[in-house]
């Protein structure tokens, strides 16, 4: 395990409560919709020594497994919005009057694998193709989960990057619209729109919260690949006093964000991945251009972790009964390692005390089934 702190995190410009409020009702709009559980993990807190411990178990969301399906229709109805001079509205997004600004499009972007599932996905809803560029060494059954929603998939010889440039090539085709949720120089207000997309995420938080009459969270520990997840959590959260303390989690080989922060000179710095973490969606190598900033400014401190802190966090949720894929997991996976590697951190800079309120983000469940299957047999095999 790795750790940074940000020697001097400051407050950010908050997401409005109407930028927040459209998001949210465009989300509720679709069919499918339902908040995603918010589940307390009493025995995971008594274990790790805190108050309460909190998972949004985003598994479940709109049956595809992932969070990311928030950020790419969100995207895709501004997008369509902008289109329509401003006057589209969230009910006519699948009507035809959505359809007929969707006009002849074809979608694409490049993934790891959930974000392209859910561009996939809202391209279908829209009866729309989609384009899907992904890394090489992808396992096979997220490339068909992309394939189920029709989209066409073409593995690159390369990184994530890779795939990202090839994506931002085909945006020089007619017709073709890049949904991507990294920011690079020229391509900024899609990704900005992604972020704003997943606020629903904590909305619905706050809410859920509030029904049971629970405080607000104290620390929140965010995966991060590119950084759209983390930056929504910044907009959403963006006074550095009053907090919570905002996290990032990475993995070890391809901490691009916690480089970043390392380097202290304000700007996005690249790490060379070796693909090596099970962590498939955040084995990043770029921080997002438009994410960067918030987070910079805003979160805490910067965390990477090892691969067996993930999977042991798998198979601790597994016993709480939440399926957690390897990216999911990531966020326990990081208290795992601080208490395991650095116990003199509990109660000192993160503030984790016995009467902390820790929120942790599944981000997604078992996208790689047969992987899902081989890490948590063995909890199984105990229980």
């Amino acid at each position: 395990m790795k750790i940074f702190f940000n020697p001097t995190p400051s407050s950010v410009r908050a997401s409005s409560q109407s930028e927040i409020d459209e998001a949210f009702q465009f989300h509720k709009s679709l069919p499918g919709y339902r908040p995603a559980p918010l589940i307390s993990l009493d025995n995971v807190a008594k274990a790790l020594g805190v108050r309460q411990l909190f998972i949004k178990d985003e598994g479940k969301r709109f049956g595809l497994k992932a969070f990311k399906s928030l950020g790419a229709s969100y995207a895709v109805y501004r997008i369509l919005k902008d289109r329509s001079g401003g006057s589209l509205r969230p009910e006519e997004f699948l009507t035809e009057r959505g359809l007929s600004l969707a006009g002849d499009a074809t979608f694409c972007c490049a993934t790891d694998g959930n974000h392209g599932r859910a561009v996939a996905w809202i391209a279908k809803l829209l009866e729309r193709p989609a384009v899907v560029f992904m890394p090489q060494g992808t396992v096979t059954a997220r490339i068909e989960a992309i394939e189920s929603e029709g989209a066409k998939v073409i593995v690159v010889k390369g990184g994530y990057d890779e795939a990202v440039k090839s994506a931002a090539e085909r945006e020089k085709e007619k017709n073709v619209v890049v949904v991507a949720d990294v920011g690079y120089p020229g391509y900024l207000k899609i990704p900005r729109y992604i972020q704003e997309g997943y606020l629903t995420i904590f909305q619905e938080t706050s809410n859920q919260l509030k029904k049971r009459g629970e405080e607000a969270p104290d620390i929140l520990f965010i995966q991060s690949g590119v950084g759209a997840l983390a930056a929504a959590a910044a907009l959403f959260f963006p006074d550095a006093e009053k907090g919570p303390a905002l996290v990032s989690v990475e993995p070890t080989g391809s901490a691009c964000l916690l480089h970043s922060a390392e380097m202290s000179d304000d700007n996005p710095h690249s790490v060379e991945s070796g693909g090596q973490t099970i962590m498939a969606g955040l084995n990043c190598e770029t921080p997002s251009l438009t994410a960067w900033p918030p987070i910079r400014d805003r979160f805490n401190a910067f965390i990477s972790i090892d691969d067996t802190f993930a999977v042991e966090a798998m198979r601790l949720l597994a016993r709480e009964g939440i399926v957690s894929g390897e990216s999911g997991a990531a966020g326990l996976a990081a208290l795992l390692a601080i208490q395991r590697e650095r116990p003199d951190l509990m109660g000192k800079y993160l503030f984790i005390k016995s009467d902390s309120r820790i929120l942790l983000i599944n981000t997604e469940s078992d996208t790689d089934p047969e992987g899902y299957e081989r890490i948590v047999a063995k909890c199984s095999a105990e229980v």
